[in-house]
């Protein structure tokens, strides 16, 4: 990683809905979920992200229904300028991610989960025939004395940081994000192997929100 593939914080990152983060106040507020669409830098992608009804399988929410999780429609441009679809995809979150990147390859990362930033499975990483590739749960990123250093609200803990976005915007291969504890995790979307780099930041900002449709930058 060398510093100069870091200089530019103007590369695209599209969020979706819905984290009501602030921040110097955690807030556990969030809008409601709602079905958004994320395309790709080029359009030639997009992924259509479909609320789960799984409210059972998010943390603080043992006794409620259980139901499907999330779901997302990858599509691709077609000649005639019409999408296809390539796959229906049944996502790793119980209701719906927090955040999508999707390259202009097809892979994609999702970030998080609504209502439990930082629980379950926080990343995923997609291949562009739909299939997941790799999950991460915070267990898996941090070792346990620096998982404890995480700020925790009622129902999330809150890792992620601005800014994030593709490490090599032309190839969209890696994607870097920032994390509370001042250093860097680097995902790779072909094999989801993940990489730590220290860092000295001071300060963490959080994803903006709250959201309530697909837009672009951070």
């Amino acid at each position: 990683m060398t510093r100069q593939a870091f200089s530019i914080l103007s590369w695209p990152v599209v969020l979706i809905a819905a984290s009501a983060l602030l921040p110097l106040a955690w807030a556990d507020d969030w809008p409601a979920e709602q079905p958004v669409s994320i395309f790709s830098d080029s359009g030639k992608f997009f992924v259509r992200i479909v609320p789960g009804t799984n409210l059972g399988g998010t943390v603080g929410f043992a006794g409620a229904q259980k139901g499907a999780p999330a779901s997302g429609w990858l599509y691709r441009l077609q000649p005639d300028k019409s999408y296809a679809l390539v796959k229906e995809i049944a996502l790793a979150n119980p209701i719906a991610p927090v955040d999508v990147l999707v390259s202009n390859t097809g892979a994609f990362l999702t970030f998080d989960n609504w209502h439990n930033l930082g629980y379950g499975k926080t990343v995923a990483i997609y291949g562009d025939d739909g299939r997941l590739v790799r999950s991460y749960e915070l267990e898996e990123l941090y070792p346990a004395d620096k998982l404890s250093k995480i700020s925790a609200s009622v129902s999330s803990r809150h890792w992620r940081c601005r800014p994030w976005g593709f490490v090599d915007p032309k190839e969209q291969a890696r994607v870097y994000v920032g994390e509370a504890l001042g250093g860097l995790f680097i995902f790779d979307l072909g094999s989801g192997q993940v990489r730590y780099e220290p860092g000295a930041r001071q300060e963490c900002h959080p994803p903006r929100g709250p959201l309530s449709s697909t837009r672009h930058g951070q």
